[in-house]
């Protein structure tokens, strides 16, 4: 018999704890549902991908040596040369690697946007090379639960939604991908709505929360290394220094009131702002308050997980911490930078703890913790039915696009 190749595609990886969750989640119902396919993961950092989950992966270049620059002798015109081969050779071999019923998988994530991509030929041409060669091999391409949008570069905008045209199916995981795609032309008739595959991780692998007695006492706090959405260090400092400056000053004024902080990350990149945000409050020679600030590595989901169960409450910036809070049953503030976050808040019944990261205020931030105080037991509820709704939603999503 044939085996099946099933392609998971994504930025995993590379030290974003979202992303890797986002592939755990579709990794363990691929080999539930279709446990003799071989499965291949196109990725940022392969080697990272091998080592944790035991799968087959290549770099987003088809060529495995490109992970490393050239050496400082190679001439430009021998490393421009070398990359026109091997671009002649992924367009000439890829669609051998596949066969009719296989399947490429673009796996969640906000597979269709360009934050932080600082040219179109980065993520949004591989994107379109790699669903190109899929179809040219006769693959089934799916877009699985995936962000869309914006896609402020012209370039990039056309080359992904090209991406996303020749899709067999295509599932969001918001409303806010449809209203984009809709604003820019695009016919998004007969795609769905799934939740985040995230939600989707087995059930023995998520920590439950403990009931907080009282008001809540412990907070976590996930903190993000935000440059604005393209992510330039310089022309986005002034951004970054304001957001670290109001996170300083609520952590402060949480520390002052007697609560005990755990502070959190989502991503290699995040531990700039942790450094920044714990040594303010070494600094300010307060021992009782260094000892009420909690500061442990996070290096997989399973780190994130494990720490959201031990706070009463989180108060995030990174879309994914704030959806972990929400899979532990901890009530949440988004303090975001898109529209995801806001909406999946609101699906929860929490939009009054939203606020934007570029204009949020300390004091707005207290208010909200104060809040929560007369209304944890409520909204931790709401939280647990909804997340139930959303594992059922995806053993659907699953169950049709593995059988």
């Amino acid at each position: 018999m044939v085996r099946r190749r099933i392609v998971l595609y994504g930025h995993f990886g590379s030290g974003n704890i979202g992303n890797d969750s986002s592939l755990e989640a579709a990794l363990y119902h691929v080999k539930k549902h279709q446990p003799d396919s071989d499965i291949l993961c196109v990725c940022n950092g392969p080697s990272e991908v091998a080592r944790r989950y035991g799968i087959e992966a290549v770099p987003m270049t088809g060529v495995a040596d490109n992970e490393q620059p050239c050496g400082g002798r190679a001439s430009r015109v021998r490393r421009l040369a070398r990359r026109l081969m091997d671009e002649l050779h992924f367009w000439t071999a890829g669609p051998s690697w596949y066969r009719p019923g296989d399947r490429f998988i673009v796996a969640g994530t906000g597979a269709a946007d360009d934050m932080a991509v600082r040219r179109c030929w980065h993520s949004p041409y591989q994107l379109y090379r790699w669903c190109r060669i899929a179809k040219m091999g006769g693959a089934q391409v799916i877009f699985l639960s995936v962000g869309v949008g914006p896609i402020r570069n012209r370039v990039s905008r056309v080359l992904m939604l090209k991406a996303l045209q020749m899709a067999d199916y295509r599932s969001y995981r918001e409303n806010a991908a449809f209203r984009y795609l809709r604003r820019s032309g695009y016919d998004t008739s007969g795609d769905l709505l799934y939740p985040d595959l995230v939600f989707s991780l087995p059930g023995e692998s998520v920590p439950t929360s403990q009931e907080a007695s009282c008001a809540a006492r412990t907070v976590g706090v996930g903190l993000i290394n935000y440059c604005g959405w393209r992510h330039d260090a310089q022309a986005g400092d002034a951004i970054y220094r304001q957001y670290v400056a109001k996170m300083k000053c609520f952590v402060l004024c949480l520390l002052s009131k007697g609560f005990t902080i755990r502070i959190m990350s989502g991503d290699r990149t995040d531990q700039r702002p942790v450094a920044e945000v714990a040594g303010c409050v070494h600094d300010q020679g307060n021992a009782a308050w260094s000892q009420r600030l909690i500061t442990e590595p996070i290096a997989c989901v399973d780190d994130l997980l494990r720490q959201m169960a031990q706070v009463d409450m989180v108060v995030a910036s990174r879309f994914h911490n704030v959806l972990c809070a929400l899979m532990v049953g901890v009530p949440v503030i988004s303090v975001g930078y898109h529209e995801k976050n806001r909406e999946l808040m609101q699906e929860m019944g929490l939009e009054k703890y939203c606020q934007d990261i570029e204009d949020f205020t300390c004091e707005k931030l207290m208010e909200q913790c104060e809040s929560y105080a007369s209304e944890w037991k409520q909204a931790a509820q709401r939280i647990h039915r909804k997340k139930e709704v959303y594992r059922d939603l995806l053993n659907e999503q699953y169950c049709k696009i593995l059988a």
